[in-house]
């Protein structure tokens, strides 16, 4: 807080005026004087709009507190996803931030009129001795200070308005500031957020990230489903179509028609089909390997380490199943270290431990490479990075140049976290 103006307040008279804080202290004051005067203006007119002209001022004053040096404040509204914008108003209605922030329209009214009457008597303050001064350069003149005070001021005598001039503005530029810091604190209390209002913030976007990913997983398999009971079985009765027509060649042969052309134009058809049939087999696995559906994390593993480019060694302790979440999440990550060591790496061996136990779901990739993985480099490390957050756990890496790279994921298993609590309980 000392890069405010309230701090600046606690700083010497040198270092203060120094500053643009008595500058940004008026220009707060102003813009509340006019706030003041426009509130007024508003809430009479439409009083029953009261609660929406508070959010709307929430969201400027989060900003304008700025002007004082203070850090920008996040909302206490809980954010709406797309299906509950139609419900924006009564979700809003019964939010107590909403409440605050109509409390901080009314402040800001009190406190805008307050600030209108400081600036009206500053102005009328500093106006007296620049008065004085002029008349005192036109001639000898009497004036009427206030009451039955007169003094008569001549081209001699007005030079004493200069200094009461300036401890004047010395002093307002203390009043200000300590009026303007006042008001901003007050604001920041009112429109801020509350601790559990961030909470729950939060745990709505963990909750929105990890609907997100299950749905995203759920579509996946239902991809991989349709292909797999869908394309891939056309093809394979494709595959059989073609070898019928073979055994009709093999028919018409015997009769000693010429079938030679037949017979290349179906080896380049049966070719085809059996290099379409791998390609969308591969497809599907790396969509969502059935065997991580059907028979979960280790019958997969094991059936990627048949088909690895490199070695792939494997010390598995889990339990048969766990969360679909945290199957897919380990078994990408695997795939993704076969992935980099193939491509940008001279590693010819990856060795996997997993385990499952009473703290979560944990596993460690070492290989014999060169290391030098960056994160930043690509989205593969970085995605797998952030599902893991998505998921409540980490995910960190470990290549230093020269090697080896180290990949370790940490998951919480909440079926293992609640027997664990009733347990203890």
């Amino acid at each position: 807080m000392t890069n405010t103006a309230w701090g600046a307040l606690r700083r010497s008279p040198v270092s203060f005026f120094g500053s643009w804080w008595p500058c940004r202290s008026l220009l707060f004051l102003l813009t509340s004087a006019l706030l003041g005067v426009l509130l007024l203006a508003v809430t009479v007119l439409t009083l029953v709009l009261l609660p929406l002209w508070g959010i709307a001022l929430g969201a400027l004053e989060r900003r304008r507190t700025r002007l004082l040096g203070f850090a920008r404040l996040p909302t206490g509204h809980v954010r709406l996803g797309r299906d509950q914008r139609p419900h924006w108003l009564s979700i809003r209605l019964v939010e107590t931030a909403t409440w605050r922030e109509t409390a901080a329209l009314l402040v800001d009214i009190v406190l805008g009129m307050l600030s209108l009457a400081v600036l009206f008597v500053e102005f009328a303050a500093l106006a007296l001795p620049v008065a004085i001064v002029i008349a005192a350069i036109q001639g000898p003149r009497e004036l009427n200070l206030f009451g039955n005070v007169y003094v008569t001021v001549t081209p001699g005598n007005w030079w004493p308005a200069v200094p009461v001039a300036a401890v004047l503005l010395a002093l307002f530029c203390y009043i200000n500031a300590l009026i303007t810091s006042g008001h901003a604190y007050l604001l920041r209390l009112l429109c801020g957020p509350r601790q559990e209002e961030l909470e729950r913030n939060v745990e709505r976007l963990s909750r929105s990230r990890a609907a997100l990913v299950a749905g995203f997983e759920a579509e996946r398999r239902r991809i991989e489903r349709d292909l797999h009971d869908g394309v891939q079985q056309e093809l394979v009765t494709l595959a059989t179509r073609l070898g019928m027509v073979s055994l009709d060649l093999d028919q018409l042969a015997e009769k000693g028609a010429e079938t030679d052309a037949a017979r290349a134009a179906l080896a380049t058809a049966q070719d085809q089909a059996e290099h379409a049939m791998a390609t969308l087999r591969n497809t599907v696995r790396g969509i969502h390997p059935a065997v991580l559906t059907d028979h979960g994390l280790a019958a997969a593993l094991d059936e990627l380490a048949e088909r690895a480019p490199v070695e792939l060694r494997l010390d598995v302790d889990v339990d048969d199943r766990m969360l679909s979440g945290v199957e897919t999440a380990a078994y990408y990550v695997v795939t993704e270290a076969i992935t980099n060591a193939a491509k940008h790496t001279t590693a010819t061996r990856l060795t996997v431990r997993a385990r499952s136990g009473e703290h979560g779901f944990d596993m460690m990739i070492l290989d014999n490479g060169n290391g030098g993985a960056d994160p930043d480099a690509g989205t593969g490390l970085r995605g797998l990075a952030e599902r893991a957050e998505t998921l409540g756990g980490t995910f960190m890496i470990d290549s230093p140049v020269g090697g080896p790279t180290t990949l370790r994921l940490h998951l919480p298993l909440p079926e293992r976290e609640a027997a664990r609590a009733d347990s203890a309980g």
